[in-house]
C-alpha cells in the first residue's frame, strides 16, 4: 500500500490510520485537509480544546469500563450485565472474551478508540503550531501546544495503563509513510506518555500568561502554573499505577513520586460539568435512584469496601462463608463516611443503608450489598456541577504509600490521617497502625485490628470510590488484590487485531496469560511495621 488514509482529527479506528496492508494505490483526501485545517488558527485551535472531552469518560467517568475496572477490583458490586461488569466480576474468573463480535468488547474497545481519537486531534495540533501556525499571540499558541502535548501523554499514559501493548504515535510519524504499526509494551507506552506531558510543562512554563478557561479545554479555570501542577500529578498517577504485579509496584521510582506530588495539584481537579458535553456517567449510575426505596439501584459499594470498618464479626464471617452462599448484612463502625451518629442504619457522609435488594439470586448473593452511594452524583449533580477527577487526598495517599516504601512510616502518618480524622471522624493512626482496640478502622480479615499500611489501603479505597471508576483496579494489581486469575490488563481489541489481520489473544482466566496470582493483602511492603508481616 503506497498511501493510507489517516483520519482528521481522530477517526476512531488507529486500524484506519495505520491500516491494514493491502494492495492499493490511493489518493489520501485526508491528509491535504488536515493541512489545511492546521493551516487555520482557530480552527486548529479548536481541535485540542476539544480534545478533553473525548479522554474524560474512558478515563474512569463514564460507564466503559469503569463499571468493568470497579468490580473486578471488588470495590463495588452489580449483578448486571451491562458494560462488561458480570463476566468480568464473575467468580470463578474466566479469560476475557476479546472476539470483535463479544457484545460487551467496548470494554477494552471504547477506550482503544477514544484515546487515539484524543491523541490524533492533540496531534494535528501540534504540527501545526511546529510548521509555525500562530494562533492569535504567543501565550495562545503555546496554550494550545502545551494542552496538545499534554493530551498526547494523557492519551498514551491510560493506554499503557489499561492494554499490554499500544502503538507511539507523536508529531514526528508521517502515518503516511507507515506500512505495519510497531506496538511497544506498555512500561514503553506509558514512558512515552510522560515524556509528552513533561514537554507539555516545558511549553507552558515559557510562557507565564497562559490561562485555561473554564468553559472548554480542561473545563475548570486554570492558570498556567495550575495546569503545570495538575501536569505533575497526572505524571506521578501514571508512575504508580502502570504495575502489573507486587514486585513493579515497589520497583516505582517512589523518590520521584513524591517529587510529583510535591509539584503537583495544591487544589482538587474538578471539571464543570454541561449538559450533553461533558458528565461524569459513572458518578451518575453509582448513585443513581430511579425508585423510591431503592437508592444506588445500579451498583452499590460492596463488602469488601466497607466490611474492614466493622466492629462486630459480620464482616469476617462473611469472608469465611463459601462465596455462593454469603448474605448481605449490616455493619456497625464508627467511620462516619459510612455510618451516622445515630445508629448502624443512619446514613454517613459517603454512603448509607438500604435493605432492599437489587440483584438476581441466581447471580450470586455475594453481589448483594445494603450499602448505597451518596456522595457524588445525586439527581443531577453529575451533569450540572464540579465533577472531582484529581483530588488532594489521592495525591496524599499517593505520597503516603511511596513515603512507607521508602522507610518513612512516620512522615506519612499525618498524611492518612488528614481524611481518616476530618471526613472519618476516625481516632488518628500512629506508625502501629489504628488504635488496637474494640472498634478499631480498619480490621483485617482475621478480626484484628489492621497496621498502618492497611490504614492506608483502606483510606484511599474509601475516598476514592465514586470518583473515578478505574483507579482501584490499578491499585489492586499493583497491591496484589485482585482476585485470582482476574486480568491483570487487556488486549488490543479483537476488531483492531480482525482488520490488522493479526492473532487474536486475550488474558486471564485459570492457567491463562496475564492473570492475577493469588491475593496476597497481608505482605507489608517494608520491613519494621506493626502487625504488617513481610
Amino acid at each position: 500500500m503506497t498511501n493510507r488514509i489517516r483520519p482528521l482529527a481522530g477517526i476512531p479506528a488507529l486500524a484506519l490510520a495505520l491500516g491494514a496492508c493491502q494492495d492499493l494505490t490511493v489518493t489520501n483526501p485526508n491528509r491535504p485537509d488536515a493541512e489545511r485545517a492546521t493551516a487555520q488558527p482557530l480552527t486548529t485551535e479548536s481541535f485540542v480544546a476539544t480534545s478533553f472531552r473525548t479522554f474524560f469518560p474512558v478515563a474512569g467517568h463514564g460507564s466503559y469500563p469503569s463499571w468493568a475496572f470497579s468490580t473486578m477490583a471488588l470495590d463495588v458490586t452489580s449483578g448486571f450485565a451491562d458494560f462488561g461488569q458480570l463476566e468480568l466480576s464473575a467468580f470463578p474468573r474466566t479469560a476475557w472474551n476479546n472476539s470483535p463480535v463479544n457484545v460487551r468488547r467496548q470494554v477494552n474497545e471504547n477506550p482503544w478508540y477514544a484515546f487515539y481519537r484524543t491523541s490524533s486531534a492533540a496531534t494535528d495540533v501540534v504540527k501545526g503550531v511546529d510548521r509555525g501556525l500562530v494562533i492569535v499571540d504567543a501565550p495562545r499558541t503555546a496554550r494550545a501546544k502545551a494542552m496538545g502535548k499534554f493530551m498526547q501523554g494523557l492519551s498514551h499514559g491510560h493506554l499503557g495503563l489499561i492494554y499490554d501493548k499500544a502503538v507511539i504515535v507523536d508529531e514526528k510519524v508521517n502515518l503516511d509513510t507507515v506500512k505495519t504499526p510497531t506496538f511497544s509494551p506498555y512500561r514503553d507506552v506509558v514512558a512515552a506518555g510522560i515524556a509528552q506531558i513533561d514537554a507539555a510543562i516545558a511549553v507552558a512554563n515559557s510562557q507565564p500568561a497562559i490561562t485555561y478557561p473554564v468553559e472548554a479545554w480542561l473545563f475548570q479555570g486554570l492558570t498556567r502554573d495550575q495546569f503545570v501542577r495538575l501536569a505533575n500529578s497526572m505524571v506521578a498517577r501514571l508512575m504508580v499505577y502502570a504495575p502489573r504485579t507486587r514486585a513493579e509496584r515497589a520497583a516505582v521510582n517512589w523518590n520521584e513520586v513524591i517529587r510529583r506530588v510535591d509539584a503537583g495539584i495544591q487544589a482538587d481537579f474538578t471539571p464543570v460539568a454541561q449538559l450533553d458535553i461533558l458528565v461524569d456517567d459513572w458518578k451518575r449510575l453509582l448513585a443513581r435512584l430511579r425508585t423510591t426505596g431503592r437508592p444506588s439501584d445500579f451498583g452499590r459499594p460492596s463488602y469488601w469496601l466497607v466490611g474492614p470498618a466493622d466492629s462486630t464479626n459480620g464482616y469476617v464471617n462473611w469472608l469465611n462463608t463459601p462465596i455462593d452462599n454469603r448474605q448481605p448484612f449490616q455493619i456497625r463502625t464508627r467511620d462516619r463516611r459510612i455510618q451516622g451518629t445515630t445508629g448502624p442504619a443512619s446514613p454517613g457522609k459517603y454512603m448509607g443503608y438500604n435493605l432492599n435488594n437489587l440483584f438476581a439470586v441466581s447471580r450470586g448473593t455475594w453481589r448483594f450489598s445494603h450499602y448505597y452511594y451518596l456522595r457524588y452524583g445525586t439527581g443531577t449533580t453529575w451533569q450540572t456541577g464540579p465533577q472531582p477527577a484529581v483530588t488532594v487526598a489521592e495525591m496524599d495517599l499517593i505520597k503516603a504509600e511511596a513515603l512507607i516504601r521508602l522507610g518513612r512510616a512516620a512522615e506519612a502518618v499525618p498524611l492518612i490521617n488528614k481524611t481518616r480524622v476530618a471526613n472519618g471522624e476516625l481516632p488518628p493512626v500512629t506508625v502501629d497502625g489504628p488504635p488496637d482496640q474494640p472498634g478499631c478502622v480498619p480490621r483485617k480479615a482475621s478480626g484484628a485490628c489492621g497496621s498502618l499500611w492497611d490504614a492506608l489501603r483502606y483510606e484511599k479505597l474509601i475516598e476514592l470510590v465514586g470518583v473515578n471508576g478505574i483507579v482501584s483496579y490499578f491499585d489492586a494489581r499493583g497491591w496484589q488484590t485482585l482476585p485470582q486469575d482476574t486480568p491483570i490488563h487487556f488486549p488490543i481489541p479483537g476488531r483492531e487485531l480482525a482488520t490488522l489481520q493479526l492473532p487474536n489473544y486475550t488474558f486471564g482466566g485459570p492457567g491463562g496469560q496475564g492473570s492475577a496470582p493469588a491475593p496476597d493483602p497481608e505482605r507489608c511492603p517494608v520491613a519494621g511495621l506493626a502487625r504488617c508481616p513481610q
